[in-house]
């Protein structure tokens, strides 16, 4: 069984899980205290599901049967373990809805940290490395804000990387690069059409390919060479919610993967970075008031 603590985990998979495994794992993200005390029999009546579902949902978990599935929530819970992601309702004040994106924040950042190997950095950091001639970042509509902050910022440490934030000419631009290209997409649900027939072209001309996604099973995560999954209640709860629709605190998740990348970078190539930094910052001195 994995270090992961167990509400964590239930999080980073369940976009892959089907449809009666979402529903046990739902239900045990927004009443993990009272699943603790649930039997078997009255979890399958709660969620509808018969009891072999359960035993299976915690086999596909990697616990020993049921009751090592609720020992691991309750240790989830007396570590600290955020039970859900906390829903905005229209009868919150403004404070409280601070306090509410505050802590879901605290979550999302905590569990993608916990959830992202080390593996699939230091793969990520490869293939930024890697790219000798040219990283193209893909973004349309919101994540295009993302898109264009991950190429400033990798432009920054001297890494040759260009934003593309228009469907019509991404698709255009993948059919330029090749096998010393990198082809970087940000996408909350990984399926916008558009984003996937890129990376698609990308990928059929030699280019490697790499993702920043909150759904692991998604088709863009599934086709890129790397695919760093942003761990959220919002990709619980979207279906539902409108804090889910709107992907603000997913958002901030997926800029701490390309904050962690670039920092990264920068700390291994210290001279080089502090370098670029210098003659940013000379060029910017006209713009600044004294």
């Amino acid at each position: 069984m994995a270090d992961t603590d167990c509400l964590t985990l239930i999080k980073q998979r369940l976009s892959s899980m089907s449809a009666t495994e979402q529903r046990i794992a739902s239900y045990i993200l927004a009443e993990p205290q009272k699943v603790v005390s649930l039997t078997m029999r009255v979890l399958a009546s709660e969620t509808g599901v018969s009891e072999g579902s359960v035993a299976n949902f915690a086999g596909r978990l990697g616990f020993d049967g049921y009751t090592a599935l609720k020992i691991a929530i309750a240790r989830s819970l007396s570590d600290g373990g955020s039970p859900m992601f906390d829903n905005v309702n229209p009868s919150d004040s403004v404070k409280e809805v601070m306090r509410k994106m505050r802590d879901n924040t605290v979550d999302a950042l905590r569990s993608t940290c916990e959830t992202m190997s080390e593996s699939d950095l230091a793969a990520a950091v490869e293939l930024l490395w890697g790219a000798k001639r040219r990283i193209e970042v893909y973004g349309i509509g919101s994540s295009s804000m993302l898109a264009e902050d991950a190429a400033f910022r990798l432009i920054k440490l001297g890494l040759p990387a260009v934003v593309v934030k228009d469907s019509y000419i991404s698709s255009v631009s993948a059919l330029m690069l090749d096998s010393d290209c990198l082809a970087l997409a940000i996408s909350y649900t990984g399926r916008t059409h558009d984003i996937v027939k890129t990376m698609k072209i990308a990928k059929e001309k030699g280019a490697k390919t790499m993702c920043i996604t909150c759904y692991a099973d998604s088709p863009l995560a599934r086709m890129c060479d790397c695919s760093l999954v942003a761990v959220s209640g919002e990709a619980v709860n979207s279906s539902s919610t409108l804090s889910g629709k709107l992907a603000t605190v997913s958002r901030l998740a997926q800029l701490l993967i390309v904050d962690t990348l670039c920092a990264y970078i920068a700390a291994q190539r210290r001279d080089e970075a502090l370098e670029k930094q210098t003659e940013i910052v000379d060029a910017w001195g006209e713009y600044w008031i004294e």
